[in-house]
């Protein structure tokens, strides 16, 4: 389902609500769904940005994605996103198109 996705945090660390809104949102197609997944090392479910070519993808994947807010103009995803190795928290804020 495509979103206008913004990332809540930056290596862990919340943005500011203030700045928020003036963060570019990325227009995409989100799936969620359970795979196993390298950084945790165990099935957990992601949520990720579909697209149809191959390659890395176009933001880090949220491992153990949850939806925890639902309304009805968008959703919040959190998660861990790994970064260079490192695995941070993460919340996606996703607005319908």
């Amino acid at each position: 389902m495509y979103f206008l996705i913004v990332r809540r945090r930056k290596l862990g660390v919340a943005i500011p609500t203030d700045q928020l809104g003036k963060i570019q949102a990325l227009k995409a197609d989100i799936h969620i769904g359970d795979h196993h997944s390298a950084p945790l090392g165990r099935v957990s479910t992601q949520a990720w940005v579909f697209t149809h070519s191959p390659g890395a993808d176009v933001i880090p994947r949220l491992h153990d994605a949850k939806v925890n807010g639902m309304a009805q103009l968008g959703i919040n995803i959190n998660g861990v996103e790994e970064v260079d190795g490192v695995l941070y928290a993460q919340s996606w804020w996703c607005r319908t198109v």
